[in-house]
């Protein structure tokens, strides 16, 4: 009897009383219903093994055992085990198993199943006997191990018509053609069933992906771990992400490869496309610059981590639209009797109809997940980001439930691959991202900090990246307070707070680059050259009670503006405006000296700038929260309103001089100058009582914690700091340099003892310098100089010897290139070196300035006497 489903009957006739009935009507009928009833099963349940038909064998190797179960061929036969009933011609199907304990060769000369058949003959089958039916006359032997060996179970429904019997057309007890459906349990040998049997099944070799399945790798991205010998510049910081994505892209490059092997056909995979993709992942890091590395490395842990969502449901996407009738139309595979492997061998699984939504869905979001590997390879974009943005996000889950991220181009494409679950339901503009121009006009996708986010716990936050640090930051704490964001921010720059970042680092070792913070967490920028190049996050906020001193000074001063000159400047605003001068609209404060301990905050004078509207609101506080904004690294402004006092805070120990006037009407106001040693106008003591002092004295345990963090020597060398041998190295230069033969040879002494052993340039400005300050201080008088800092310490560079150093630069032998970069490399300094002129018997006045500022490339000035042992008279 052929398969039944390859032909089917696309009607049937209705009958009416006393109707004559041919045969040919009545099997029409019943044929009808029959394929429509098949094909029910077949195309709207599935077909397979749906449970059950579990196949055991005893340790003696002489009893089989199949458990009761449900299976569906494709030609729509619905299979169970059934027993006979004696003396009845029905069967029963409550059963839990049935035991098999002996066997008998089986030539299916009847049936001739085309899938048993190897051109003519029929490969070797034999027929597993039930305990109950063995018949040892009839030729039923024992089972045995010898048997079993290399054997595959197979359920087979031996379907054929029954040959007539002779009768006569008055006589006849066979009234009708019997159709015979023999439910067997089979062995065939497993080269038989894998060469033979399933060289017709085109179902289960599409499907029988466990092989290639458990063979597939779980890809994961190495943790970058920062440490001091990392992260002290932004390229060893590169190179640590680099290594990453290079160890990452070999095992991704092997993992998808495996993949298009073994899943290209369910999932409808493309040589083309794979091709690409492989090679697209083979060139993750190919590139020439190190900008924006860590968006480089987010792509590879993107792509590890949709793969991962991947490989997790392959083994669902057992799903067939319109199963191939003839793949196995009258027969179920139960597997192998012997397997050393963990997943079962050589049996059908239950290959479902896409009616079943569940595995339906497995297969679209499969291919989803396809097309999201292609996007993130071909949208990714290192493009410039226009301004910071913080988008709403998750920490765990899938890639799709989380914010699309500021490298990738979110087209069309992009937003309907990215969430399978949203473009289910035609929301895949409603995807949040960094960029909003095609998502949903929906205020709560294009502005979703503005409301309720319970159900996200992480904020990406971009933008920053190649833009000024400080400037990222007061952009990103201004979005967190607007926002009302749950994290703190911080600041470290490479070079300036080199050993406060390896102390961070040291006591927060978790951190990590997640392209954003966790909600009660800590964003941490990082730059260089003022530029931000990197970003990290903690998962707890930096309290800031444990950076407190263990005992702080506080003193307050009178501000260099009065309160009723303030008043009346922002009242100007309400009143008449002159037409003769136009009256001011902001406050304005000129910084022009701000150190600490003797280190300089600032390079260049610093202008600030207050809206008077904000000064007639706030008065001083205005101008304190202006100062303490600019210079959040700095002493602590406020202001004493029962005082009227400025109040400046700082560390007990520490020396700090700020030096600014107000110029918002004029520019030759005085300088005033705060200081731990007082208050002075134009360096004159401006009153006895202008400071007055308290001490905040009180011991804080975490301080000295932080602070042994921060400064306890940690493989320190001699009196050269942290051993990498540059301090070293100087020191060596400095002494070589005395003895160079260039350098005598050009008639220079290094160290300088006398202004006649000076170079002749500098001898030049120096006789110009002290003739032009003598006729500013006026006839009669003679100004006294001294020579004190670098030019009397054999560390100088003059004129001669950059001009040698360009000449010979890529000469990494000579003492005297050695010593210009490594100036550069420490000091941070590349011209001639400054000159410090001490003027010892005149106290500083505003006479001297325009003298001073003709010399300010050449020279610094100080009043008073040097403190150098080596300082000389000029």
């Amino acid at each position: 009897m052929g398969t039944k489903l390859m032909e089917i009957t696309p009607q049937y006739r209705s009958f009416v009383d006393d109707q004559v009935l041919t045969s040919g009507q009545l099997n029409e009928f019943i044929e009808y219903f029959e394929d429509q009833d098949r094909l029910t099963r077949v195309c709207l349940v599935g077909v397979g093994v749906a449970c059950g038909f579990k196949v055991s064998v005893n340790n003696q190797k002489s009893l089989v055992t199949v458990t009761q179960g449900c299976g569906v061929t494709t030609d729509g036969d619905l299979l169970k085990l059934q027993k006979s009933i004696k003396n009845s011609s029905v069967t029963s199907i409550v059963l839990e198993s049935i035991k098999y304990s002996h066997f008998r060769d089986f030539d299916d000369d009847k049936a001739k199943y085309k899938h048993f058949r190897n051109g003519n003959a029929t490969i070797d089958l034999w027929e597993l006997i039930p305990q109950e039916k063995v018949d040892l006359e009839a030729g039923h032997l024992p089972i045995n191990s010898q048997l079993l060996n290399g054997k595959v179970v197979v359920l087979y429904l031996e379907s054929f018509p029954k040959e007539a019997d002779i009768c006569t057309t008055t006589n006849c007890d066979n009234q009708g053609q019997l159709n015979i459906q023999n439910l067997r349990v089979l062995l065939i040998n497993r080269e038989d069933v894998e060469n033979i049997v399933n060289a017709k099944d085109a179902i289960f070799t599409k499907h029988n992906v466990y092989e290639a399945f458990t063979n597939l790798p779980q890809t994961a991205v190495p943790k970058v771990i920062l440490n001091d010998g990392n992260a002290t510049s932004y390229t060893k910081l590169a190179a640590a992400y680099k290594a990453a994505i290079t160890a990452s892209k070999n095992s991704l490059h092997s993992a998808f490869q495996q993949l298009f092997q073994g899943f290209s056909d369910v999932l409808d995979i493309k040589d083309g496309t794979s091709n690409t993709m492989l090679n697209q992942i083979n060139n993750l890091d190919d590139f020439n610059t190190n900008e924006k590395v860590q968006y480089r490395y987010d792509l590879v842990r993107d792509l590890s981590d949709t793969y991962n969502e991947l490989a997790e449901i392959l083994l669902k996407l057992k799903t067939e639209c319109c199963p191939n009738i003839e793949a196995f139309p009258k027969h179920l595979l139960l597997g192998a009797l012997s397997s050393e492997e963990i997943y079962p061998e050589l049996r059908h699984d239950f290959y479902h109809s896409p009616t079943n939504n569940e595995y339906a869905k497995y297969l679209k979001t499969a291919k989803s997940l396809v097309q999201r590997l292609v996007l993130v390879l071909d949208n990714f974009n290192l493009s410039d980001e226009r301004q910071v943005a913080i988008t709403p996000s998750k920490t765990c889950g899938n890639l799709g439930e989380k914010a699309i991220p500021v490298y990738y181009e979110v087209d069309a494409e992009m937003l309907t691959a990215w969430d399978f679950n949203k473009t289910e339901n035609y929301k895949q503009r409603f995807n949040v991202s960094f960029h909003k121009e095609n998502l949903a006009p929906n205020s709560w996708v294009q502005n979703p900090l503005q409301f309720e986010l319970d159900c996200n716990d992480f904020y990406r936050i971009e933008g920053h990246f190649g833009h000024p640090a400080q400037d990222s930051r007061n952009a990103i704490n201004n979005l967190k307070n607007d926002y009302a964001l749950d994290f703190d921010c911080l600041l470290f720059d490479l070079q300036k707070d080199a050993q406060a970042f390896t102390s961070f680092l040291r006591e927060n070792p978790s951190i990590a680059h997640k392209a954003g913070v966790p909600k009660g967490g800590t964003f941490v920028l990082v730059s260089e050259r003022e530029n931000v190049v990197a970003d990290f996050c903690i998962s707890t906020k930096i309290s800031t009670a444990s950076d407190g001193c263990c005992s702080l000074m506080e003193c307050t001063y009178p501000w260099i503006s009065s309160l009723k000159y303030m008043n009346n400047l922002s009242r100007s605003l309400k009143g008449t405006q002159s037409r003769n001068k136009p009256m001011p609209q902001n406050y304005v404060l000129q910084v022009i000296e701000y150190r600490i301990n003797g280190e300089p905050l600032i390079n260049r004078t610093t202008t600030i700038t207050i809206p008077l509207k904000e000064i007639f609101l706030r008065r001083i506080h205005a101008v304190t929260e202006a100062l303490n904004k600019k210079f959040d690294k700095g002493v602590v402004f406020d202001f004493n309103e029962s005082q009227k006092r400025l109040v400046i805070t700082r560390a007990k120990e520490d020396t700090f001089t700020i030096r600014l006037r107000e110029i918002s009407q004029a520019n030759n106001n005085a300088i005033y100058t705060y200081s731990n040693n007082g208050m002075f106008r134009n360096n004159r003591v401006f009153r006895p009582d202008a400071m007055r002092c308290r001490d905040l004295r009180n011991y804080r345990e975490a301080f000295y914690q932080k602070l042994h963090a921060q400064i306890a020597p940690v493989n320190k060398d001699d009196d050269y700091g942290t051993y990498d041998e540059k301090w070293a190295k100087w020191s060596k230069l400095t002494e070589r340099l005395v003895t160079n033969p260039i350098i005598i040879e050009a008639g220079l002494t290094r160290m300088v003892t006398s202004s006649a052993q000076l170079p002749q340039e500098i001898r030049t400005i120096i006789g110009n310098l002290k003739r032009d300050l003598n006729q500013a201080a006026g006839s009669g008088t003679n100004l006294q100089f001294r020579l004190d800092g670098d030019w009397v310490n054999g560390i100088w560079v003059n004129k001669f010897m950059l001009d040698h150093h360009r000449r010979n630069k890529k000469n990494t032998h000579d003492d005297i290139v050695l010593f210009v970069n490594l100036r550069k490399y420490l000091h941070n300094e590349t011209g001639v070196t400054k000159l410090s002129i001490y003027i010892t018997n005149f106290e500083y006045s505003s006479v001297l300035d325009a003298a001073m500022a003709k010399y300010k490339t050449v020279a610094d000035f100080y009043f008073g006497t040097p403190t150098g042992e080596n300082a000389i008279r000029i």
